[in-house]
């Protein structure tokens, strides 16, 4: 992380990393417990790597694309508005992108389109997640700065050191 006393400086290439790396890894991660949750008389060996590496090379390009919107609006993690933001955002990358994949795929129906609504839903909620979670860690805080001279100074009734005084 840069370190400068500059209080307008934001990381711009460090969140979209780190949203892309730990995006789609947590999302691989969260694919793998839910099948070790719903198989449960499975063990790791039998379920496999496969949902980890799936599901976080699918992941990569909407949590990439979650990135860089994050950093484009300067989101900060002490931000009021930071959780909810990373969350929408995540939601519509995720949702947009499983939307392009399944169009490209072809729609011969009606019923098809309800079914790619629910199916953009259920993965727009699952990307929002695992935004809000890599939200927690990948965003910079806000630093506050100690030596702030916009507010007035309040008076402790310090005289000095009482043990120097005769």
């Amino acid at each position: 992380m840069k370190t400068n006393n500059e209080l307008g400086v934001y990381p711009y290439l460090q969140v979209i990393i780190l949203f892309a790396g730990l995006g789609s890894m947590i999302g691989g991660l969260i694919a793998e417990l839910a099948l070790l949750f719903i198989f449960r008389n499975a063990d790791f060996a039998q379920i496999g790597y496969q949902p980890l590496l799936y599901v976080g090379l699918l992941g990569f390009i909407p949590a990439l694309l979650t990135g860089v919107i994050v950093a484009y609006k300067n989101i900060w993690r002490g931000d009021h508005k930071s959780l909810r933001t990373t969350f929408l955002v995540g939601f519509i990358t995720s949702a947009g992108y499983m939307g392009a994949i399944i169009l490209y795929l072809g729609i011969n129906s009606w019923i098809e389109v309800g079914v790619l609504l629910a199916f953009m839903i259920g993965i727009g909620l699952f990307g929002a997640i695992n935004s809000a979670i890599a939200s927690r860690i990948a965003l910079p805080k806000v630093r506050k700065s100690h030596f702030d001279i916009s507010t007035k100074k309040v008076d402790d009734g310090y005289d000095g050191l009482s043990f120097t005084k005769r």
